[in-house]
């Protein structure tokens, strides 16, 4: 073929593809002549919008309560165990006040040509320089003066130690006046110990009487228990005066104030017999419970009041004890003496009590007091059954 055929062919092509290209390009090319009859949109019908039902509202969440904090658990306490203990219990420091009978009576003779006060004096002097020096005495006597049912102070003498000598000799020079006035005696007493400085210290009386208590203006003598067998006729002095001096006798054991009872009795005179039992009951320090046997100290011969003065001093310095054991320990303790468990008895006949409420002090009565001494053994053990009332 001569060549400028085909130059024209090839110019006819690339018209023909420019021109299609045009439409596919953006160039500026007229493209109705190449467009067919128009078609109408193809068209769908509209879709109705999708509805959805309200959700409902979410219910607003409760605040969530604070948790308490959990409390800290108490700390276990450890199991009760008890374990036997024993802790010595040692006699106190003592004070006596020697409370001595000057009525008439007293002039009478005992079973023979020695009178009453002379036999008192002679026990005195024979028992009390056994104990001196250990224990601070001092005497009041009843009366006090020359006037009938006088008890005033001063003492007679003074408590302090190394008195003995002096307490006999001053009742030996006193002799007898009249009235019996012990209730005034024993509330004296009372209040003069009481009055007393220190502390962890014994205190006790000692009553010597022979004669019932009396001095009560108030009792009527015509229808009172007379105290006396020699007065022709019954006065209101004379008439045995037991309720009041059981109450001031009960006062001063309630205070922590032994009251010991020796009786200068006379067998024919049964009302004062009960009325000196009584008495030495009140005391809360009475002699054990025997069949035939006074609760008092009873004295009719001189060797029989020595030994009740004996009685005395043992048990002044052994019947009131020190407890040295911790405090948590006093509730539950068995008190032994001399080997034996002796019951706690708060109506201080019988066994042992408190003597005080700080719990520091141990009174022994009864059996368990008469077992004590000063060689005897005695202790507090705190053991498991021996759990005792408040």
């Amino acid at each position: 073929m001569p060549k400028h055929r085909s130059y024209t062919l090839g110019g006819c092509l690339l018209v023909v593809a420019l021109a299609g290209c045009g439409a596919r390009t953006g160039l500026l090319v007229d493209a109705s002549a190449l467009d067919a009859v128009d078609a109408p949109d193809a068209s769908l019908p509209d879709a109705p919008d999708a509805t959805l039902p309200d959700a409902p509202d979410v219910t607003d969440v409760t605040d969530v309560t604070d948790v308490t904090d959990v409390p800290d658990a108490p700390d276990v306490p450890p199991p009760d165990v008890c374990v036997t203990r024993r802790y010595p219990l040692a006699a106190q420091p003592s004070e006596a006040l020697f409370l001595l009978d000057r009525s008439p009576s007293m002039n009478q003779f005992i079973e023979g040509t020695t009178q009453r006060r002379q036999a008192l004096v002679a026990a005195l002097r024979g028992a009390l320089p056994a104990f001196a020096s250990s224990i601070a005495m001092g005497s009041m006597h009843f009366p006090s003066g020359s006037l009938s049912c006088d008890v005033r102070l001063p003492l007679a003498v003074p408590l302090a130690v190394g008195t003995a000598a002096t307490i006999v000799a001053r009742y030996d020079a006193d002799g007898v006046t009249s009235g019996t006035p012990t209730t005034a005696a024993v509330d004296l007493a009372h209040d003069l110990l009481l009055a007393r400085p220190g502390t962890n210290v014994s205190r006790s009386i000692v009553l010597a009487t022979d004669g019932a208590p009396g001095c009560n203006a108030a009792l009527d003598p015509r229808t009172c228990t007379c105290g006396s067998t020699a007065a022709p006729t019954c006065t209101a002095r004379n008439c045995i005066d037991d309720v009041r001096t059981l109450a001031a006798i009960t006062r001063a054991r309630d205070a922590g104030i032994a009251v010991y009872v020796i009786g200068i009795d006379d067998p024919a005179q049964p009302a004062l017999i009960d009325t000196l039992n009584r008495m030495a009951v009140a005391g809360g320090r009475a002699r054990p419970e025997a069949a035939g046997l006074p609760r008092y100290y009873s004295v009719r011969r001189t060797a029989d009041l020595t030994e009740a003065l004996d009685t005395v001093r043992r048990s002044l310095s052994a019947c009131v004890l020190r407890y040295g054991g911790p405090a948590a320990d006093a509730a539950r303790i068995a008190v032994v003496v001399a080997g034996v468990d002796r019951p706690r008895d708060p109506s201080r006949t019988n066994g042992w009590e408190w003597n005080n409420d700080e719990r520091t002090e141990v009174a022994l009565y009864g059996d368990a007091c008469a077992a004590a001494g000063p060689d005897v053994s005695t202790s507090a053990e705190v053991r498991c059954d021996a759990v005792a009332p408040p």
